[in-house]
């Protein structure tokens, strides 16, 4: 399953990695690419991930999700 997570607040590669840990040690998400300059974040899971998860993940940063697209089933 893919997602396309909308960011808020990334501006350097530093804030770009600091997301991508974040998502990675949500349950489920196996791979993370980040677009700095689209601030997004495509996810890669081998099932159903919580997106209040996703939010959660980075709710003690200066980043936050502002959307999220499921791109397959």
């Amino acid at each position: 399953m893919r997602k396309e997570i909308t960011i808020e607040g990334m501006k350097c590669e530093g804030c770009a990695n600091a997301v991508k840990q974040n998502f990675l040690d949500v349950e489920g998400v196996n791979e993370v690419v980040i677009n700095l300059e689209a601030k997004s974040a495509l996810i890669q899971s081998d099932g159903a991930v919580n997106e209040d998860e996703l939010r959660e993940s980075l709710s003690d940063t200066n980043y936050s999700v502002v959307g999220i697209k499921e791109l397959d089933a």
